[in-house]
């Protein structure tokens, strides 16, 4: 039921089951203006009989004494209309105190559902059994971004989020390097000159250092966008660590050639989750901190393409 104040237009929406049957009217905590919220029948209420009056009492003979009749038998006087009636109980108090509970428990409820206690995840928390924690910590961050990085603490440091990034990196490097060997993918242009054991070892140092490098740079970048567009709650550890951790899709790229274009999916969609939940932005806020880094990249490649072609 949605019950709306008539006069200033303030309204909740209650469970009907939960109030009071007989609760009619209700006073506006906001306005203090009283009103009737619904209408409910004689069955609802139940009908109650109706008290005798002096009209319809019969007459006492007019030669008996009323004084000499026995006390059990003795009529009682019916109530008389000039009388003070005892207040009716208000009926808007126990609705309004169902209003009030009703706010409290939502509140709680959202508070509860926006701002869940803060965690870390397994991989940082545990003193060993690595592999595990490492798993865990993966399947995590792919199965339940949202709470992974709504509970994202910071204050704890970098180093095991570099560490997790680092895991994955050097596994995808590993996998280029037995492609490039068993000759399934090109060498990169740094080293194609060499020979494929020579290109393998290059591969596993060389790859995660470049990575590395990006993942440094592009959280600078992303975290001064969040700041222009006043979306940081975190600080740059927090995007730090909502980017580190949202690589997690860059575990595709162990699947030569498709592996790659899904990777990159995979991960703008992570990041995208990861910073707004790890900074409770809005959506539009990161999408902006996202696409106008790759607009201004685009802007420069074409206008650098085009000087250089004009000279």
């Amino acid at each position: 039921m949605n019950i709306t104040c008539p006069q200033c237009g303030f309204g909740r929406t209650v469970n009907e089951e939960k109030l009071p049957p007989k609760a009619v009217m209700a006073t506006c905590p906001k306005c203090r203006h009283r009103f009737k919220f619904r209408e409910i029948t004689p069955s609802d209420a139940g009908e109650q009989p109706s008290e005798p009056t002096l009209d319809s009492a019969p007459a006492a003979p007019a030669d008996q004494d009323a004084s000499n009749q026995p006390e059990d038998q003795a009529r009682p006087e019916p109530p008389r209309h000039d009388q003070a009636q005892p207040p009716a109980p208000s009926q808007d108090e126990d609705l309004w105190s169902e209003l009030a509970a009703l706010k409290e428990e939502d509140d709680e409820d959202s508070y509860a559902e926006h701002h869940p206690e803060p965690s870390l995840p397994l991989w940082e928390k545990v003193d060993s059994g690595y592999p595990r924690a490492f798993a865990q910590t993966f399947l995590d961050v792919l199965a339940r971004p949202k709470a992974f990085f709504s509970a994202m603490p910071v204050g704890c440091g970098i180093l095991k989020p570099l560490l997790f990034f680092l895991i994955i990196i050097e596994a995808v490097a590993l996998s280029q390097a037995v492609w490039q060997l068993l000759g399934i993918i090109p060498p990169s242009m740094l080293t194609e000159d060499l020979g494929r054991s020579l290109q393998a070892a290059l591969v596993l140092v060389l790859y995660p250092l470049e990575v590395c490098l990006f993942l440094f740079l592009d959280t600078a970048i992303n975290h001064f966008f969040l700041r222009l567009f006043k979306a940081d709650t975190k600080g740059f550890e927090g995007t730090f660590r909502a980017e580190a951790y949202s690589a997690a899709p860059m575990l595709l790229m162990i699947v030569p050639y498709i592996g790659l274009p899904l990777a990159m999916i995979g991960v703008v969609v992570y990041k995208f989750l990861g910073l707004r939940h790890v900074h409770g932005a809005t959506s539009k806020q990161v999408l902006a901190v996202l696409v106008l880094p790759m607009l201004l990249a685009m802007t420069v490649a074409i206008v650098l393409t085009l000087l250089t072609g004009g000279a």
